[in-house]
This record gives C-alpha cells, structure tokens and sequence, in this order.
C-alpha cells in the first residue's frame, strides 16, 4: 500500500462501520416511552415484546381521522388474539408544553375506557419517529407491524386503510401470528 492508502484506510473502515450502524438502526423502532391514558408508564419496544404488534403514529391533529380509521379496522380483525397487541401513538412534541395537559385531557375525555391503556401520547424523539416511520405527509397515519422480537416486519402509511394497504398489512399479521 502506498503511504496515502494507508492513511486513508482508517478512515474508510470508520465510514464504514457508522454507514453500517445507521442502516442497522433505521430498521429498529426507537426506544420511546409515554404515560397511556390509562396512567400506565408504557416503553416501548420492551410493553410489545412477545407479541405480534401494531403500532399506529399521528403526528398532527388532522391525523386522527386516519390514525382512528386504521387502528378500529385492525382491531376488528385481531383484538380477540391473545399474541397480539395495538398501541395508537399521538407524538405530541411539538405541541407547545402548556397546552399539552389540555390536549391529552381532550383525548383521554374522548376516548373509550377500554382504549386508554393502549394510548399513548409520545412526548419525545420526534424526529427519530419520523425517520423510522419513513415520513411524508403529515396528516396520514404511520402504521408499524413488529415481530415477536421487536424486529419492524412492515410500515405502511396513508389517509386510511385503502384495500390493497389493508391486505399487504393483515396478511404480515397473519403469517406472523402464524409463527411461534
């Protein structure tokens, strides 16, 4: 090797090594923590771990439409399995710090008891989020399948469960629920 390569040859492992790691990690949900509605501390993705989970992002106001529709419509589907678990996720960090008791308020006087545990406002790493959930336009729902093991088995986003989406996501579920 000349003396040049040589110098430079540290360096390019390094670039490798981190273009390696960032890869690695897009793939991998962030570790994120809320409060549920229900006042339960939830971190996740260790609360899904063992079970076939679906995780549903908004990440503004208009989208709780979408995120509402997706969520009830998986739910029909696969609440009654004992290995599977949805958690609706608002991200609220960029809504301003002394109007954010009055919304979550707003969404916990709106939303069904039996919902509440697994509604959890986020308050942080929005902008990781937004990187794992491959974001683009705002007002859609992000819609994350994980395995068993917390792995990202598919991600999905849209203004509401349009057919085809909706196949592509149950038929993931259902071969993962398959699998033991």
């Amino acid at each position: 090797m000349r003396t040049s390569q040589k110098r430079l040859f540290p360096f390019v492992c390094c670039a490798a090594v981190l273009t390696w790691a960032v890869a690695q990690d897009a793939g991998r949900l962030p570790t994120v923590e809320g409060e549920s509605l229900a006042g339960q501390r939830i971190v996740l993705p260790d609360a899904a771990g063992g079970k076939i989970s679906v995780l549903v992002f908004g990440f503004t106001k208009a989208s709780k439409e979408p995120t509402t529709a997706w969520a009830n419509k998986i739910l029909k589907d696969f609440a009654a399995r004992p290995d599977f678990v949805l958690y609706q996720l608002p991200v609220l960090e960029d809504v301003p710090r002394f109007i954010r008791g009055m919304v979550i308020g707003g969404m916990k006087k709106g939303m069904q008891e039996d919902k509440r545990a697994h509604f959890v406002p986020i308050l942080q790493k929005e902008s990781e989020l937004k990187k794992f959930v491959h974001y683009n336009e705002p007002d859609d729902a992000y819609v994350v399948v994980l395995g068993r093991s917390g792995e990202t088995l598919l991600r999905t986003h849209g203004s509401g469960p349009g057919e085809a989406s909706y196949e592509r996501l149950r038929s993931t579920i259902d071969a993962a629920l398959a699998q033991k």
